[in-house]
């Protein structure tokens, strides 16, 4: 009996209509799946290139406080420091950059437009701007 049911499954032919039946299927999940993987990629990589500027940001900001805390150096010498930093990696257009020096620390800091530093088309920062600001004792 087993032999008869098992011949009676290996002699059944695939049913020809069936498979046809998901012609259209892998289009339709393509173009519902791809927008979507699409804007998650670009996401990152507009928050990757927020992460990048806001840490050279910090970075200039830190360089212009040490220029600012040595003794005898000036604001200009700070935010050359600082303006050499952001322009090693392409940014610091538009950016406004503010020294304030006291008898004891120097600060610096850096306000960048996020508008000249996002890669993705779709400008999820488009409107916000990156601050960050450096106190260092003077020497």
């Amino acid at each position: 009996m087993d032999d008869a049911l098992l011949r009676k499954h290996s002699m059944k032919r695939c049913n020809p209509s069936r498979s046809t039946d998901r012609r259209g299927a892998v289009t339709v999940e393509f173009a519902l799946v791809v927008p979507i993987i699409l804007l998650l990629f670009f996401g990152a990589l507009d928050l990757a290139s927020m992460n990048f500027a806001r840490h050279t940001i910090g970075f200039a900001a830190y360089e212009g406080a040490r220029k600012a805390a040595i003794p005898g150096n000036t604001a200009t010498h700070a935010t050359t420091e600082a303006m050499r930093q952001m322009g090693m990696v392409g940014l610091g257009t538009g950016a406004v950059i503010s020294v304030t020096q006291t008898n004891t620390e120097g600060t610096v800091s850096i306000q960048v437009p996020s508008s000249g530093v996002s890669w993705s088309p779709l400008g999820y920062f488009a409107n916000y701007s990156i601050r960050e600001t450096c106190t260092l004792r003077k020497e």
